[in-house]
C-alpha cells in the first residue's frame, strides 16, 4: 500500500514517509476493502475526503 503526498514545489507525487501517515493510509485502505465509502472513511479518521483519496493513491 503506497499513499502519496503532493509536493507542490516539485509538482510531483512522492511516497509517504512518516510512520503515522503510513498507518493512516493502511487504515484507510483496510476500511475501503471492507466496503466503506470515502466519505465514511474521512469521518472515521477525521480527515478530509481529498486527503483520503491521497492516502489511497497508488500511482504517481
Amino acid at each position: 500500500m503506497n499513499g502519496k503526498n503532493w509536493k507542490s514545489k516539485k509538482k510531483q507525487w512522492d511516497d509517504l514517509v512518516k510512520p503515522e501517515t503510513k498507518a493512516k493510509a493502511a487504515k484507510a485502505a483496510a476500511l475501503k476493502n471492507k466496503g466503506k465509502s470515502v466519505s465514511q472513511i474521512a469521518d472515521e479518521l477525521d480527515l478530509s475526503i481529498s486527503r483520503i483519496y491521497e492516502l489511497l493513491r497508488t500511482k504517481s
